[in-house]
């Protein structure tokens, strides 16, 4: 990140790497993941009023803060009830099947592309529109981890930190307490882009040297 070069373009990320440009923006993100990432539909009333809450209701009992953590929990009840195969009257008529491969996507939304801590609140539009799988799997959540990516790759306080502590005399620097940061998104994506980058300017190096 220290290696960042000003751009007024506010949704990508340039780098000074080995003398040349790199660029990280939503084409390269889209390229590693496979995600969707066209632009986010405007949803109207009519969409809006389609989302329903049944998922929170029936397996969360309304909280209106629910936890990645709450979501890995309620996966596994499913897969239990499942297993167990005494069901009530009741749970024979609904469909536990289809409703844990929503819990399951949920999880991985939340929990894996979206990098949230295991104690944070899972979004309530999210849940709400898992419960509809077709609205859910033609949405381009590969825009909305991307931006989340982006905004947390591309806060000033990390690489600011890191110049601070290199300023200080290096008996201070090994004294003060190990400074931490957390990445939202999916920053992986990232890390690939550029190790593909610096294969590239590895493989032309090479190539010069040798002719």
């Amino acid at each position: 990140m220290l290696r960042r070069m000003p751009t007024k373009k506010k949704r990508e990320l340039w780098f000074l790497v080995e003398g040349k440009p790199a660029r990280f923006s939503v084409h390269e993100f889209a390229i590693v993941t496979g995600l969707v990432c066209t632009p986010k539909p405007f949803l109207g009333l009519e969409e809006k009023l389609k989302l329903k809450a049944r998922i929170r209701d029936e397996y969360f009992k309304g909280a209106t803060q629910i936890k990645v953590d709450d979501i890995q929990k309620a996966f596994r009840s499913l897969c239990d009830k499942e297993e167990g195969g005494k069901k009530k009257k009741a749970e024979k008529e609904k469909d536990l099947g289809t409703d844990r491969v929503k819990i399951a996507l949920l999880y991985f939304l939340e929990g894996v592309l979206l990098g949230a801590d295991p104690k944070r609140n899972v979004s309530t539009f999210h849940m709400s529109m898992v419960d509809d799988l077709d609205m859910f799997n033609s949405y381009p959540w590969g825009t909305v981890v991307y931006d989340t990516t982006v905004d947390s790759l591309g806060g000033k306080d990390m690489a600011e930190k890191y110049r601070e502590r290199l300023r200080k005399p290096p008996h201070k620097q090994q004294s003060d307490v190990k400074e931490t940061y957390t990445l939202y998104g999916f920053p992986f994506a990232f890390q690939v882009s550029f190790l593909d980058f610096n294969c590239t300017c590895l493989y032309q190096m090479f190539m010069l040297l040798k002719y």
